[in-house]
């Protein structure tokens, strides 16, 4: 087993554990032995965690406190020693030691320990005592004139590495700007030269355009009002064929038929309701006067002694009969319910023939549009004839043949006929002309008359 001490500036606690963490992730070692001065013993840490308890406590004064910390790697044991390895009258207060010592149990190659040694080298700054003049007067001014020679040498040595590093910095900016302007002149010259042959491209094409506008213009200007007319009813045609192949109503109007379903679900289930209800009371009025049945039997069934004891004579009880209870609010009741089940028919049978009359006047449209294609075609004919036969016999076309071949052009359909409600379908059957309607029913008489104009206020 041998040896050997690598001897450091006097370094803080807080330095040695980042370095000897840093050396351990490094090299994957996961833990360390620690001891400080003053017989403390913290023992095995961990260096994969922050450090927690003792060790912690001993790191955060940030002193000199550290008296030794063992680490394995690459088959050596690395210690740091506070003075150095040496008796307690003998230790330095100058320096501290790296001690290295290789331990043939455990393997290592000789990269590792070189990397080991260069680590330490790099954050550590070593030195050797006995590089100094002669003459020192004391071995410990000698050791501290040792460490200024090597951090003269270290620091030589870091200026020539920054120097050196400075140089191949700017040729390597000056080959990079030098290949970039050269890339940067090339792509710019294939871009000029593929937007040149472009734009040659382009200004061919539009002379070939240029030239296919001029014999257009000079086929349109050599045509005949024929050919446009002719093109102009195969536009129209065109358009109206298209317009019967897409026949419908936007998204806007089909909108609008919204309101109309909404307001006839709405009064619907308010007939409904309103039929419910009714039903309900006429339910509780049958029950109501069945029950005024049941208690007349009962009380004619008494016998005339109780009928007396009550204060009623027999003779008024024999009397009372089933037409003496009132049944006015039950026929009420049953002329509301007839009412509304009028009013809810009749809303359905709206909606069902206001759907019908959407229907039919889609239909109506439709057979406009394929009418007024069939009519442009022989209004085109009858025009073409009069232009031959102006031609071919210099005279206009008699009036006659003309409103023969033209009769019945552009003539519009009628319009379907309004839809009308029932309820005014009734209104008007019962009315007529008549400008006012009494109905009378048992006591109780309604009158309806039609609304006179209101009077101006001044």
């Amino acid at each position: 087993m041998s040896t050997q001490r690598i001897k450091i500036p006097r370094t803080s606690d807080r330095t040695i554990e980042k370095v000897f963490r840093q050396l351990a992730a490094k090299f994957g070692v996961q833990q360390a032995h620690v001891a400080g001065l003053g017989f403390v013993q913290i023992g095995t840490v961990s260096l994969a965690e922050e450090p927690g308890g003792d060790w912690k406590a001993l790191l955060d004064y940030d002193s000199y406190l550290l008296e030794n910390m063992h680490l394995q790697i690459a088959g050596m044991s690395v210690v740091f020693t506070r003075g150095g390895q040496y008796p307690p009258e003998n230790k330095s207060p100058i320096f501290d030691e790296i001690v290295l010592t290789q331990n043939s149990h455990q393997e290592g190659t000789n990269k590792e320990r070189l990397e080991v040694l260069s680590f330490i080298s790099q954050y550590l700054r070593p030195f050797e005592p006995n590089r100094v003049l002669s003459g020192a007067p004391t071995e410990e001014q000698s050791q501290l004139l040792a460490m200024h020679q090597s951090t003269l040498e270290r620091l030589e040595r870091l200026n020539e590495d920054l120097v050196r590093q400075s140089a191949e910095f700017r040729k390597n900016l000056e080959d990079q700007f030098a290949e970039r302007s050269e890339k940067a002149e090339k792509e710019y010259l294939t871009k000029k030269s593929e937007l040149d042959a472009e734009l040659k491209l382009k200004a061919a094409d539009l002379e070939s355009e240029r030239r296919t506008l001029d014999e257009r213009l000079r086929l349109i200007d050599d045509r005949d009002n024929t050919h446009a007319r002719r093109e102009i009813r195969d536009r129209m045609l065109e358009d109206v064929k298209q317009r019967v192949n897409q026949f419908g109503v936007s998204t806007a109007t089909e909108q609008k038929r919204r309101p109309v379903l909404a307001g006839i679900a709405t009064l619907a289930l308010a007939f409904f309701l309103l039929l419910g209800w009714t039903a309900y009371e006429i339910a509780a009025m049958d029950r109501q006067y069945f029950s005024m049945l049941e208690a007349l039997r009962n009380i004619s069934s008494w016998g005339a002694e109780k009928i007396t004891g009550t204060g009623l004579s027999p003779e008024t009880v024999a009397k009372l009969t089933a037409s003496d209870v009132d049944r006015t609010h039950l026929y009420w009741l049953w002329l509301r319910f007839t009412l509304f089940s009028f009013g809810m028919v009749a809303t359905i049978l709206y909606y069902v023939r206001w759907q019908n009359k959407w229907a039919e006047q889609h239909s109506v449209n439709e057979f406009q549009l394929r009418q007024f294609q069939i009519d442009i075609s022989r209004a085109n004919w009858a025009l073409e004839s009069c232009l031959e036969w102006q031609k071919n016999t210099n005279s206009t076309i008699p009036t006659t043949l003309l409103d023969s071949i033209t009769r019945g052009l552009f003539i519009g359909s009628t319009e379907p006929e309004q839809v009308v409600h029932p309820a005014d379908e009734l209104a008007s059957a019962l009315l007529g002309s008549a400008s006012k309607l009494k109905i009378k029913s048992g006591e109780n008489e309604i009158e309806y008359d039609k609304p006179g104009k209101i009077p101006n206020k001044t």
